[in-house]
């Protein structure tokens, strides 16, 4: 087969989106406005993309986007593809490494120390590209969950009940029974006091939890920019309090439970609001035909005092099946500077 590299420009978007909605291993980070939004992000405001075509017939067979990362020191910067590459390493294994081949030359000539990528392949699929291959290294850093639990909508409503635990089930029917509701807000209609209101119960969570936080903006811009891919929901007592919450991605056939909050009042938490969330975020992603719900991060297996501890316990009362893919990996372009990166970074998550 004769290989065509290629950019990405505005007038393939289309083609773009199309090839990774419907790719078994695509998902919204790897779509055209998927780099929209992250050209907002201050200190990301470069997003390049690349793929491959079939040069006889024009079909593409995998891409790539690469966001620019400034480390912060002494100007230098690298380059993150997150759920990227896109390609099939069983189907298209030689098309994968031509890509990463000529993606890694391109970053490099462009000043990068380093290129990220943690797709959706597990250690096994991993090897089948990266076997031996010198100057690639493990992510000093996760930005996309290994573990995951995973919700197969294909299924009926009744079996995904039985799946659950007794408990998860029995508080969904609670929170019905207290007369929560939940309402769905699509992203581009989601408004200032929309994002307040998520706001206030996000802080509550994280300090709670002890997790970090983007910025209000983002949260914003991530709905507004990713429609018609976002939606906000909100569950709410009988006389409209927002007491929990959540932004979840509903995109080909993948849904991603992307954000979540809910309050620290103990009244409001025994309404068991969340439960009913989920389960309702569950039947519109099986409405907007996703055939997966993703609960996006869960702690691995054996691991009791990961951070995800916490919610792992929660997620796990809806039953599903766990996904567990390998580790980010790193080629190193600029090796002098990547180590020194690395080990200011070390340093100041040591002075934290």
């Amino acid at each position: 087969m004769s290989l065509e590299f290629f950019k990405y420009t505005e007038d393939i978007r289309k083609e773009w989106d199309d090839f990774v909605i419907n790719h078994k291993y695509g998902s919204i980070h790897q779509i055209s406005q998927w780099k929209d939004f992250q050209e907002l992000i201050p200190g990301r405001e470069q997003v390049l993309g690349f793929g491959v075509k079939n040069k006889k017939t024009g079909k593409i067979l995998a891409i790539t986007f690469a966001v620019r990362m400034e480390t912060g020191v002494c100007g230098k910067f690298w380059f993150y593809s997150a759920r990227g590459p896109v390609f099939d390493p069983h189907k298209n294994l030689e098309v994968g490494k031509f890509l990463i081949k000529k993606v890694a030359q391109e970053l490099r000539e462009l000043g990068g120390l380093f290129w990220r990528f943690d797709p959706y392949f597990n250690e096994e699929e991993y090897k089948l590209i990266f076997l031996r291959r010198r100057g690639t290294y493990i992510a000093t850093q996760s930005y996309q969950p290994t573990d995951t639990l995973e919700i197969d909508l294909r299924k009926t409503e009744e079996s995904i009940l039985s799946g659950m635990k007794r408990k998860g089930r029995y508080n969904i029917n609670l929170a019905r029974k207290k007369g929560i509701r939940i309402i769905n807000i699509e992203g581009n209609k989601v408004t200032d006091k929309d994002i307040n209101d998520f706001w206030k119960l996000n802080a509550e969570t994280t300090s709670r939890d002890r997790f970090s936080s983007h910025g209000k903006k983002y949260y914003l811009n991530f709905c507004h920019n990713l429609f018609p891919y976002t939606v906000l929901f909100f569950a709410e007592t009988e006389n409209g309090k927002r007491i929990a919450t959540a932004i979840s991605t509903f995109c080909g056939k993948k849904a991603i439970y992307y954000f979540g909050a809910s309050t620290s009042d103990s009244v409001y938490r025994n309404l068991m609001a969340p439960y009913l969330l989920q389960w309702e975020m569950m039947q519109y992603a099986d409405f907007r035909g996703c055939e997966s719900y993703d609960f996006l991060g869960i702690a691995p297996e054996g691991e009791s005092c990961h951070p995800y501890t916490g919610i792992s316990e929660f997620k796990w009362k809806f039953g599903g099946e766990r996904k567990v893919y390998d580790t980010g990996k790193e080629i190193v372009f600029r090796s002098f500077w990547y180590w020194f990166y690395r080990f200011v970074k070390k340093i100041k998550n040591y002075q934290l």
